[in-house]
C-alpha cells in the first residue's frame, strides 16, 4: 500500500530552517546553504514546500543538528 504524504506545517519547517541556521550553519556544504537560502525565500513568500523539498530539509535537519 502506497503511503500518502502529509506535509509539515509550515511552522515546522520554520523550525527546522532556525534551528540548522543557529546551530549548524558551518557544517553545511554550499549546496546545502543554497538550498537552504532557496527553502527560506519559498517560506517569506508563504510558499508550500514540495514532498521533496521537505524530504531534503529533514534530511539536513536531522544530519546536521545535535
Amino acid at each position: 500500500m502506497t503511503q500518502i504524504w502529509k506535509p509539515q506545517s509550515p511552522e515546522v519547517h520554520r523550525y527546522w530552517l532556525n534551528t540548522i541556521l543557529e546551530e549548524a550553519s558551518d557544517k553545511l556544504t554550499d549546496w546545502e546553504t543554497n538550498f537552504i537560502s532557496n527553502i527560506e525565500r519559498i517560506l517569506d513568500f508563504g510558499w508550500i514546500l514540495s514532498e521533496a523539498q521537505e524530504a531534503t530539509l529533514e534530511k539536513i535537519y536531522a544530519e546536521k543538528t545535535p
